[in-house]
């Protein structure tokens, strides 16, 4: 059980990204759109052919849909989980005065929990303004059952609730049950503007994202756990701004950017099911995400000239935390905290330098070293360790997890002849850590890819890579009460061997037919492992295809498959390994279509398209006898067709039609009841298997 109010060490994806990115160096500049044409005659330069459209135009479209399904699971598909009749909104609106100014207004299923919208208006070529918004949603399930309700930050059972010892002695159990959605939906408000000078531009953005929802979540109390719907309520800010200058052969640029995550949830609380069997349990209390701000600022510069090109950036950013801490517990006297909050703080250092050259005919050579620092600069204190809210079992002190990581790359290209080309390069990767079971990782590669031109029509490349990882001694930390068997190799610190073998054959002619195909294979070994990964293999391939009937006829079809084989060896008595694992994992993904344009006097447009989708996971364990884990699968056929007829010259109308049929499995709750687990109140059986139907009809008006 977490001690502070709100979790020490978790920041937002958004502010994580913003310390990991690094802004791409500013690509305008230099074409003829931007070439200085003050002293230029312009005056034979006028096309006498050339209409530049102004005005007004653009087309509206209102739709309105039926969806039929009662699983959520199909508003990935279809785009909103509303069962029966939806509406939306398309537009592409755009209106250009003959002085430059221009205003565009694009929506696109606005109206759906997947819509988009954005208008802007300036000038071309020189300034412009805008705003936005886009929904995004990912659904899992409303099939889980539950007793407990949200209200803020607690989860209540009935007042009537009888508890239990176990699941089956829960007497209302099964008439409190009822259904909850575990679904994420995000909306994001985006304002920007962009000034463009003669030699110089500036930009700044700002996007307010709101996330609602509810996720699974575990609450423990000893050796009972309860899977809970843990609500999901917060919004994160960012504000960026940015300018560069330009010249001949020279860029300069700086950036930077705030980010602010703020939860409204301040902890997590929930009452306990079981009749409690320790002291007097009744409920717990979990941390939620802490309120934080992210700060980066980063600078950019790019020399170019004579076949040579320099690229370089350097950026800081800080992250803080300090929210109020929670108690330890809240079950019997709470032992002392060191402090009221975290005042957590953690600065990054980024550095980029990249070079380019062509340094001999048919000859270039590219070189970059990178460089990141993260320093973390939170206190460390001791902190008391209260295991599932229940008792006290010590303190620990919070790490530091410091990390240093450095990277150079050399690769040269060499052209033979206009056919054939070579790629080669190397990698080292260097890794300083703290408070982890390694404190360095060094890692070489080299790469080697060969690409033949076979005729106009026929190319192919092989390409090849080999990497081996190693580093300092292996010492398990031994600063937390739940040590790691000294025989065991966590993958990611592991030694490791890397092989990686890719073939692509491609065919693009001026005829009708143009296709692909890829073929790879990779094995990691992690040749210095006993207890642990031990070897992952995978293999794969990738056919695609497309072939134009006539003008008005296409066709495709596409084909992926990888497979994957894992080993696993484990020890059930903290010493050399005495169990096994091997799991199995497949995927397949096969699709086709058609187009079919302008039937019937040029009036209607026919497109078909199927998708076919299995995904399945074997595990088979092995400690004398073996024992194959259940089904864990999903399938998925998809059906997506539509008919536009144009009813006149500004006219339309259109049907869009989905059908799904949609299966998985999960041996974990494969078949289970609430009760089916004595000391594990679940969702119950998970799984979903379905037919889903969407009909829509557009109509829509070219202005």
């Amino acid at each position: 059980m977490f001690v502070h109010k709100k979790n020490t060490t978790q920041l937002t994806m958004l502010a994580l990204a913003i310390s990991a990115s690094v802004s791409p160096v500013f690509a305008e500049g230099y074409g003829l759109q931007n070439a200085n044409r003050e002293k230029a005659n312009t005056s034979k330069w006028e096309c006498k052919r050339c209409v530049i459209e102004t005005g007004f135009n653009g087309s509206v479209g209102v739709g309105a849909a039926y969806n039929d399904t009662d699983d959520i699971h199909f508003a990935n598909a279809s785009g909103t989980d509303s069962n029966g009749l939806v509406g939306h909104l398309d537009t592409d609106l755009n209106n250009k005065s003959d002085s430059g100014y221009q205003t565009t207004f694009v929506a696109n299923k606005l109206g759906y929990d997947i819509g988009s919208a954005r208008l802007e208006t300036g000038r071309i070529g020189q300034y412009k303004i805008g705003i936005g918004y886009r929904g995004l949603a990912h659904y899992n399930t409303n099939n889980a059952l539950t007793p407990y309700s949200s209200s803020g930050d607690n989860l209540y059972l009935p007042s009537n609730w009888q508890t239990g010892a176990v699941t089956s002695q829960m007497p209302t159990l099964y008439d409190d049950a009822r259904n909850v959605e575990l679904k994420t939906q995000r909306d994001r408000y985006l304002l920007d503007a962009v000034y463009k000078g003669s030699f110089y531009q500036a930009d700044i953005n700002y996007q307010h994202e709101k996330r609602q929802g509810k996720r699974t979540f575990s609450g423990n109390f000893l050796t009972n756990s309860a899977m809970l719907a843990q609500p999901i309520d917060d919004t994160t800010d960012e504000f960026g701004a940015k300018i560069y200058f330009n010249g001949k052969g020279w860029l300069i640029g700086i950036d930077s950017s705030f980010s602010q995550y703020s939860n409204d949830h301040n902890s997590m609380i929930w009452q306990n099911a079981f009749t409690p069997t320790f002291g007097a349990v009744y409920r717990g209390q979990s941390a939620v995400a802490p309120d934080n701000k992210a700060y980066r600022v980063g600078a950019n510069a790019q020399l170019s000239g004579n076949g040579h090109q320099v690229l370089m950036y350097l950026g800081v950013a800080s992250f803080t935390q300090d929210d109020a801490f929670l108690p330890a517990t809240v079950n019997g006297p709470s032992p002392a905290l060191p402090k009221a909050s975290l005042d957590g703080k953690v600065d990054t250092t980024d550095m980029k330098l990249k070079y380019n050259s062509r340094v001999l005919r048919g000859l270039n050579i590219r070189a970059s070293y990178d460089y990141s620092d993260k320093d973390n600069k939170t206190a460390i204190n001791p902190y008391p360790q209260v295991i599932t809210d229940s008792y006290y079992a010590g303190t620990a002190n919070n790490p530091e997890y410091d990390r240093t990581k450095q990277q150079v790359k050399l690769a040269a290209k060499y052209r033979f002849n206009r056919e054939i080309y070579l790629d080669a390069g190397y990698q080292y990767d260097h890794n300083d850590y703290s408070d982890l079971d390694r404190d360095r990782l060094r890692q070489n590669g080299v790469f080697a890819k060969v690409n033949y031109k076979i005729s106009s029509d026929w190319s192919t490349w092989l390409k090849a890579e080999f990497s081996d990882r190693t580093g300092s001694a292996y010492n398990p930390v031994t600063t937390t009460n739940s040590q790691s068997n000294p025989y065991l190799r966590k993958s990611y610190l592991a030694d490791r061997e890397r092989q990686q073998y890719q073939l692509n054959v491609s065919y693009s002619s001026a005829t009708a037919l143009s296709a692909s195909a890829n073929a790879r294979v990779s094995s990691d070994d992690y040749d210095d492992t006993l207890v642990g990964l031990t070897q992952v293999d995978t293999h794969g391939y990738d056919i695609s295809a497309s072939y134009l009937l006539s003008d008005d006829i296409i066709i495709n079809a596409y084909l992926n498959q990888d497979w994957r084989d894992s080993d696993q060896a484990g020890s059930s008595n903290f010493g050399l390994p005495n169990w096994y694992v091997n799991t199995d994992e497949k995927s397949t993904l096969v699709g086709a279509g058609i187009d079919y344009r302008h039937l019937l006097d040029k009036k209607l447009d026919l497109g078909l398209e199927y998708s076919y989708s299995d995904g399945q996971s074997d595990t088979e364990v092995t400690q004398g006898l073996s024992s194959p884990y259940g089904d864990y699968f999903s399938e998925k056929h998809n059906i997506n067709a539509f008919a536009k007829y144009q009813l006149d010259e500004k006219i339309a109308l259109r049907l869009d039609w989905i059908f799904e049929n949609y299966q998985d499995s999960d041996w974990l709750n494969q078949g289970l009841a609430l009760d089916a687990i004595p000391n594990v109140l679940i969702f119950g059986d998970m799984s979903s298997d379905y037919n889903a139907h969407y009909v829509g009809f557009t109509f829509s008006y070219e202005l």
